[in-house]
């Protein structure tokens, strides 16, 4: 009988301990559960988002934000420099970017180390490039458009080093009309560079001598965006850096003049 009675009592401590760490699991499997969608939520889509309300805004996003890419994208590969590029870097620039001109690296002395490729039509000095009397181990980026009778040209420069000294400067050039072919309707869409005169557009209805009549230093120095009216047409506009170089995006608004509101644009 003792025997028995030890037996049903095991027997039921058993059970009670297995209960406890089964109710225990469960309440562990919560807790972590939570825990993990905490830290690391499931993503949800929201299809219902209606995106940027001003259609002014919409429209221009729409057409340069494309092209406003390619530039970003070539200045996140202009930062990996840091040496001088070896051969691999180079390639593979213009297997990503072929719609540049070309490239050139040039020593402190503004001596010419590499250019690809070796012939250009747009003539091209590299002397002022070096003149920069500051410290350029805080530039990440220079830039400037040159204008010739042959076109505009881009130049976008950062400087490589050794032994933590400036060794020079690679340079990466393009024509800044081609940024165009990006946009998914080049006639609708204005690219310009106030103070060096340029305008490029898909349009040929572009009255680019009034663009540039427009006090841009005044309407620069107070807004990064806004609204300007040429021949009776509103044009919504957005200016943004590329290095130290200020283009402005331009687009023909949608609104009337009546709806125009303050927002700005987010991006």
């Amino acid at each position: 009988m003792k025997l028995r009675h030890a037996v049903r009592v095991a027997a039921l401590f058993s059970f009670a301990v297995m209960l406890t760490l089964a109710s225990g699991c469960e309440y562990g499997s919560k807790v972590w559960h939570d825990t993990q969608n905490y830290v690391d939520p499931n993503p949800e889509i929201n299809l219902k988002n209606p995106g940027i309300q001003n259609p002014d805004d919409n429209k221009l996003a729409l057409l340069f934000t494309p092209v406003d890419e390619k530039i970003l994208s070539l200045i996140n590969q202009l930062s990996t420099v840091d040496t001088h590029p070896d051969e691999n870097w180079f390639k593979l620039l213009f297997m990503r970017y072929p719609w540049i001109s070309g490239v050139m690296t040039v020593d402190e002395e503004a001596s010419i180390l590499v250019k690809l490729p070796e012939t250009s039509i747009k003539p091209f000095k590299p002397g002022p490039l070096v003149e920069y009397e500051g410290d350029w181990s805080e530039i990440n980026l220079k830039s400037f458009i040159s204008y010739s009778e042959f076109g505009p040209e881009m130049y976008l420069c950062t400087p490589f080093f050794k032994d933590a000294e400036f060794r020079g400067l690679v340079v990466v050039h393009f024509d800044p009309r081609i940024l165009l072919n990006f946009c998914p309707a080049p006639q609708k869409l204005i690219i310009m560079q106030p103070d060096g005169g340029g305008v490029w557009s898909g349009s040929e209805n572009v009255n680019k001598e009034a663009l540039l009549k427009i006090d841009w230093d005044t309407l620069l120095d107070a807004q990064v965006r806004g609204v300007v009216t040429v021949d009776g047409v509103r044009y919504v506009w957005l200016s943004r850096y590329v290095g130290d170089t200020q283009i402005v995006y331009l687009t023909e608004a949608v609104s009337k003049a009546e709806d125009e509101d303050d927002g700005f644009l987010f991006f």
